[in-house]
Parts: C-alpha cells; structure tokens; sequence
C-alpha cells in the first residue's frame, strides 16, 4: 500500500491505494487454489526415484522371463503414459515414435493374455527401458505436483475411450 497526501486550503487529504500488482480474485465458480508447500515444489527424493525404477525394471524382467501378468502390464503402460503426460508439461524430451513402439510392444504382450503367454521379448526391451530412464529423470526434475496432475490426467485417459493419449 502506498500514501498520496495531497493538501487543499490548509487540509491534508490522504489517499490510500492499493498497489498495482493485486492479485486477481477468482471468478465465477472458479475455486481459489490453495498455494502449494514446499513438498509439492520440489521434486521427489533421488532414492524414490530409484525405488520406483526398480520396480519398473522388475516388472519387465517378469515379462522378459514369461512370468508377466495384467497387474504388471498395468504398471508398465502407468509409466508410459506418465512420461508422455509429464513430458507434454516440459519435463524431458524423446521422439513420439519411441512412446508408439513402446506402446506397440505392450500391446504384443497384452494379445499373449488370452494364451497364458504374457512375454516380451528382449530384443523389444530397449524402447521401454529409454521410456523408464526418461520416467526417472522426470521424477528427479519435475516437481511432485507436476507429477501429481500427470497422475490425474492418466486417471480420466484409463476413464476415457480413446485408444492412445498421444
């Protein structure tokens, strides 16, 4: 706030106003959002970072040695769609062609279902592990509500009826 006196015959007026640079008050429905912590700007610990990794490679050496199963399928495409949402936010950088293959691969795995084959080949690993050390840069870079609103636009995609979110 500042102070503008201005005198008139002998009587000092003052004038106070706001300054320039007010925040804006939400309009309409809008809900005012609650300011974030500091354990929502900054990003994940390097060690859950790992921790997360671990399980994304162990996932895929179950499939690598025929033993995957939906649950695991789930966590793999959970990660590649994360990385392409994050990504779209400014969080690192691949080629939309590796999130294709990628995809393409798990699709493959999926088909095996319905013969009890869950299993992807090590040859076609090498598109998915680019995506897991993708996905772990951007949980050591990118901020935990980055990541969280990630997780929520993964959540309306599974929701959706679109095929792919790219």
């Amino acid at each position: 706030m500042y102070y503008d006196a201005e005198t008139k015959n002998g009587i000092t007026n003052i004038n106070r106003s706001m300054s320039q640079n007010r925040k804006k008050r939400p309009s309409g429905n809008q809900p005012r959002r609650k300011p974030l912590g500091k354990a929502q700007l900054l990003p994940y610990t390097a060690a859950y970072a790992r921790e997360q990794a671990l399980t994304w490679h162990l996932a895929l050496a179950a499939f690598k040695a025929g033993k995957g199963n939906g649950s695991l399928l789930a966590k793999l495409a959970e990660v590649l769609y994360l990385a392409w949402y994050l990504q779209q936010a400014g969080f690192g950088a691949v080629e939309r062609e590796l999130f294709l293959d990628a995809e393409r691969i798990l699709d493959g795995a999926a088909s095996g279902a319905s013969r009890d084959a869950w299993i992807i080949e090590t040859a076609d690993c090498l598109s998915i592990i680019r995506i897991f050390d993708l996905h772990e840069q951007q949980l050591l870079c990118a901020p935990v509500f980055a990541v969280h609103e990630a997780q929520l636009r993964v959540t309306r995609f599974s929701q959706s009826e679109r095929r792919a979110p790219w």
